[in-house]
């Protein structure tokens, strides 16, 4: 399981290089990477559903995105949008595109079905995290009196 987790965290900051991300960046959205595909990897092997663990890393990936994004005055999706990509659901829907090319009607569809709980669960995990920052960031901010 670390070797994977380390192979993500690579993977990771190697799409972060085609995202053109630099430095210390670069291998901060890598270690995110990692720690995402770590807690997926960590929920499957617990006994949840793929789609469960996709949203528990991506809730994490994104939390972590946004305390670095304030930490290193950068955009959260410099530090999320590399990290996603070892919990991306493409080998899934690899499958989907075969099964249809091989007349596996059947097959194709509940991997298809799955594809878009995992795609959505990742989606959701997003959305929430960054919803929460926003609303959290606002009742920190002091208000101004007019």
């Amino acid at each position: 399981m670390l070797v994977k987790t380390i192979f993500a965290a690579i993977a990771t900051a190697s799409f972060g290089i085609l995202f053109n991300i630099r430095g210390a960046n670069l291998i901060l959205a890598g270690v995110n990477g990692g720690i995402g595909y770590l807690v997926f990897t960590v929920s499957v092997a617990s006994g949840f559903e793929t789609y469960i663990g996709m949203f528990y890393a991506s809730l994490l990936m994104t939390a972590i995105a946004e305390i670095l994004a304030r930490y290193r005055k950068a955009p959260a999706s410099i530090f999320l949008a590399a990290a996603l990509i070892p919990i991306v659901p493409g080998g899934r829907l690899f499958n989907v595109v075969m099964n249809l090319l091989e007349g596996d009607y059947q097959l194709a569809g509940a991997d298809g079905v799955t594809a878009l709980l995992e795609a959505g669960a990742i989606a959701i995990g997003i959305i929430a995290t960054s919803s929460l920052t926003k609303v959290v960031l606002t009742r920190l901010q002091p208000r101004k009196n007019h």
